[in-house]
């Protein structure tokens, strides 16, 4: 069985978080669909047609336009903050930051892809599908300088693995300099000892005014020079290991090496003030060399945040010849294993069974819960096609549900539909944060009944046996959503501190009605009947068929989703089924029309297909339930989070560092309970 999170969690522990998981299901629950038809014939004995759906917005709605080629090309690589956009014209602004639309009368348009996605998701948790497409190369790291132990707290579980790998105040970590051999290896060149250390501090105010050319911590053109570009100095007079002096050219100093500098701590906050005092000095290069490990420089690479990428090489980093490292020592025998760009760098979450490689998230996927893993086709697979990674005679299968683009409704006028009705203006919203590979208590299931920090399970531990993803990640609806609440309340003065945090947006508002429509070709009883009680469960309550719920439920689609953006209701469905075999295959003309096929006196076959949905998914997970889908504990989880109007957004904030009378409110590490307690 999966490890199961703790329920319910001491009401001093609990986190909140706009976003909440839908648990995993047992390894053994993955529900294998019915034998595929064949592609290239049509089915009599299962189901082809078509349902018309309405869609209305409940909450200001925004999806990014696509871009032509010739956009592409200008903003390919940008990532449309407002430091970015102020340096284009405002046409192109406007491009840039416009809601998607039909070009050919510029009005807004809901893409059949953004559909799709948030349906298959759906499909994917009430079939007890797979998880799908989760990416293992990006590797998770962490430095855990800022989690100390504090006397009267718990321990940080992190605190004391960082000081095994680097030893109390890094007393394991060395320097050197790194060159890259012919077989494309890479070796570190030890730098020399300088009374007995192989690197010493430097306090900036003593390069400040030497002749050395460095940008202090504090300005807002600071970059980590020494790592960029290399600064040669001499340097000497050494006291409890800080150096005293410094110059680009003095022959009298001592010692000779190079100046390296770090981050300052403040990106982001050009107003605030770094905490840093010291730089680093390091002696020149010997010849004496240890061999780096090829696979910790896969997951160096792999491991390379925005802010490295742009300042470093994309794809290298610090990989580069001559350049400077900081690193912990192997064992004799052994290659380098840790390395980074200073003394405190960020070392991988090395899980025993992962042999001193960074972990991914997919090593907390159960095997049978992955799609790399299991070869067996599960229902989502089946109804929307697959690609596997491994060549095999079943590689790959197109799907047979097909989509629409949602086209917004004619009568509507442009006043209507529009947060800001005039064309050019564009909406600031508030500054999303982004997932935190530290913030494992959010993330991973935990175990322990009294959620203790030193006893938090975190992606160093035993994945699988001790921990395992939460599921299905999710965002919470919420109460009251309006354009206004989106925006950001800050000063013009403010925002332009932190314009590379911020960007502009063009959302639609409340009560726009789009219309589009679902194909589908060859569907089994089940799985027709598994889509119609998906969508069914966005419709009004009292238009709800086959959902047996009391509550409103809605799906969310486009960003801003942690601010209550983007939830829509379904409305007007309508099943139109083919005979094509018995009508269409057997005559031209119906009266003065076309021969379809098509009929829409579908009720009692959709409550058919539905019943056999669930019957089905009932039987394979092995829980009876009385024949209710809706009273499955997975599934209770899944009606939670898409419950209408939803929480106050109190409950489901975003927690902050510098909360303005709870102080840092991740500081003990709280962790987030199942939805069902929320």
């Amino acid at each position: 069985m999966n490890p199961k999170h703790i329920a319910p969690i001491p009401k001093k522990r609990q986190a909140h978080a706009p976003y909440n998981f839908v648990e995993l299901p047992e390894p053994d629950q993955v529900v294998v669909a019915q034998e595929p038809p064949k592609s290239n014939d049509y089915d009599a004995q299962r189901h082809t047609g078509y349902i018309q759906c309405q869609l209305i917005t409940e909450s200001p709605l925004y999806i990014r336009c696509g871009l032509i080629p010739k956009d592409f090309k200008i903003f390919g690589d940008h990532s449309c903050n407002l430091e970015e956009l102020t340096q284009i014209e405002l046409e192109e602004q406007k491009r840039w930051t416009d809601f998607f639309y039909n070009p050919a009368n510029y009005r807004p348009v809901i893409p059949g892809s953004s559909l799709r996605g948030i349906i298959r998701t759906l499909i994917e948790i009430v079939t007890y599908s797979k998880i799908h497409k989760v990416s293992g190369n990006d590797k998770l790291f962490f430095r855990a300088v800022a989690a100390p132990r504090k006397k009267d707290a718990e321990p940080d579980p992190l605190a004391g693995e960082y000081e095994c790998k680097l030893g109390k105040a890094a007393s394991k970590v060395k320097a050197g300099y790194l060159q890259q051999q012919t077989d494309h290896s890479w070796r570190i060149y030890l730098a020399t000892d300088i009374e007995g250390k192989r690197f010493i501090k430097i306090e900036e105010s003593v390069v400040l005014n030497s002749n050395v050319n460095l940008i202090p911590f504090n300005s807002s053109d600071y970059r980590p020079q020494g790592i960029v570009e290399l600064i040669p100095v001499r340097f000497g007079e050494i006291q409890n290991g800080i150096a005293q002096n410094i110059s680009t050219e003095e022959p009298n100093y001592q010692y000779e090496g190079h100046l390296i500098t770090s981050g300052n701590m403040i990106e982001g906050n050009p107003e605030g003030k770094s905490p840093r005092r010291y730089h680093w000095l390091i002696g020149k290069r010997t010849n004496d060399y240890l061999e780096v490990d090829s696979g910790a420089v896969d997951d160096y690479r792999a491991s390379l945040t925005e802010f490295q990428k742009k300042y470093f090489d994309e794809r290298d980093g610090i990989l580069k010849n001559n350049h400077p490292v900081f690193f912990c020592e192997p064992k004799p025998g052994e290659k380098v294993t840790l390395f980074g760009h200073s003394p405190n760098f960020r070392v991988p979450y090395t899980p025993p069974t992962k042999n001193g490689r960074a972990a991914s998230v997919t090593d907390f996927i159960p095997p049978k819960l992955k799609s790399s893993d299991n070869p067996d086709i599960d229902m989502a697979e089946a109804i929307f096609g697959w690609v596997k990674d491994q060549k095999s005679e079943n590689q790959a299968r197109a799907g047979r549900v097909f989509i629409t683009d949602a086209v917004i409704d004619d009568s509507i006028p442009d006043e209507k539909i529009w947060c800001q009705p005039n064309p050019d203006d564009r909406i600031i919203p508030r500054i999303l944060a982004t997932p935190k590979p530290t913030t494992f208590q959010h993330y991973l299931v935990q175990t322990d009944p009294d959620a203790k920090r030193e006893n938090l399970k975190h992606y160093g531990s035993k994945p699988i046996e001790d921990t395992i993803i939460r599921g299905h990640k999710l965002y919470w609806h919420q109460r009251d959503v309006s354009c206004d609440t989106v925006k950001e309340t800050k000063t013009p003065e403010e925002i332009e501190k932190k314009q590379k945090q911020y960007t502009k947006i063009r959302p639609i508002q409340s009560q726009v009605s789009f219309d589009f429509t679902i194909y589908f070709e060859n569907l089994t009883e089940e799985e027709l009947g598994g889509l119609l009680w998906v969508l069914d469960l966005a419709k009004e309550k009292e238009n709800r068929i086959y959902v047996n719920d009391e509550r409103e439920y809605r799906f969310s689609l486009g960003m801003g989703k942690p601010f209550g953006m983007g939830a829509v209701k379904l409305t007007n469905q309508q099943l139109w089924l083919s005979q094509r075999q018995q009508k269409r295959y057997k005559k031209l003309f119906d009266g003065n029309n076309w021969e379809t096929g098509n009929y829409s006196n579908t009720e009692e076959e959709a409550q058919i297909f539905v019943d056999s949905f669930k019957e089905y998914i009932l039987k394979h997970i092995r829980e009876n339930h009385n024949g209710e889908l809706e009273n499955v504990r997975r599934i209770k989880m899944l009606l939670e989070m898409l419950s209408f109007p939803g929480k106050p957004r109190g409950k489901v904030r975003y927690m902050e560092i510098e909360h303005s009378h709870k102080g840092n409110e991740y500081d003990q590490r709280p962790v987030l309970p199942n939805p069902l307690d929320v």
